[in-house]
């Protein structure tokens, strides 16, 4: 009977010391799920394509996910798809389509610091980025391409319980540069229409020695609950080449979502 009432008691104790416990003593959160979209604004001039500069604008959707790994390392995988149009300001009926994929997967090591609300983590990622115009369907192509091996850091600051502010900035520094022939098409592409795979392996391995690439961005995030917050983020990239022509494409997006810790 002792044993029992001890037994029952300890139970007891227990529960209480559990529901005593904040949700983030109870919940310990390791993945983070997000997802975003907004407006897209940038500007584009690629001399293989036109010598006009241009001007796009379109809708862009990211997603999002990331593993807090021991010593809390990270693991993160993002993708994001835009497409929009290409206007230049000579004439209005120079209209062209344009479409931008990107995937990064990489691994960023905790750095610990002097200040308990400041993280720091640097690494590094791979990181696919591709960039493609058609003007009057497949009248006239061009495209920019590359599989790059970039270094990353990024920094996150907890204002509050609710309130964060986060930034990432990457640089690729080698990589498989992908750039269209000169007449944008060629017998290469003709031959893989139904099978396009090889084609976004077809290019260069180079360094920053043939193209120059940054990519920043900021991040605001507003906790609802413990696992649920909105966020809003401005992304920047740059990425330029003169490899077989000169080429510049620079963008600007602005996008709101939410984000979900389990």
């Amino acid at each position: 009977m002792k044993n029992l009432t001890l037994t029952g008691t300890l139970f007891l104790l227990s529960i209480i010391s559990l529901a005593a416990q904040s949700p983030k003593e109870a919940v310990i959160r390791k993945n983070i799920l997000q997802l975003q979209f907004g407006p897209e604004l940038g500007y584009f001039k690629d001399l293989n394509f036109s010598p006009l500069n241009y001007s796009n604008s379109g809708l862009v959707i990211d997603f999002s996910y990331q593993r807090y790994l021991k010593n809390a390392n990270r693991l993160f995988v993002s993708t994001g798809i835009s497409s929009g149009d290409l206007n230049t300001a000579v004439s209005e009926f120079n209209t062209s389509d344009h479409y931008n994929f990107n995937l990064e997967l990489g691994f960023l090591k905790n750095i610990l610091i002097n200040a308990s609300e400041l993280k720091l983590w640097l690494g590094g990622q791979y990181h696919f980025y591709f960039d493609a115009i058609f003007y009057e369907g497949t009248e006239a192509i061009t495209f920019y391409g590359l599989h790059g091996f970039d270094l990353t850091g990024s920094i996150s600051w907890d204002i509050s319980s609710k309130h964060e502010l986060s930034s990432t900035i990457s640089l690729p520094v080698f990589g498989l540069l992908l750039r269209p022939p000169w007449t944008g098409w060629d017998k290469y592409i003709v031959e893989h229409e139904d099978n396009r795979l090889p084609l976004y392996f077809r290019g260069k391995w180079t360094s920053l020695n043939d193209f120059l690439a940054f990519n920043w961005n900021i991040q605001y995030h507003f906790a609802i609950t413990p696992g649920w917050s909105l966020t809003a983020e401005y992304q920047f990239r740059y990425y330029r080449t003169d490899e077989l022509k000169t080429a510049i494409i620079m963008s600007n997006q602005f996008t709101a979502g939410t984000r979900f810790r389990f």
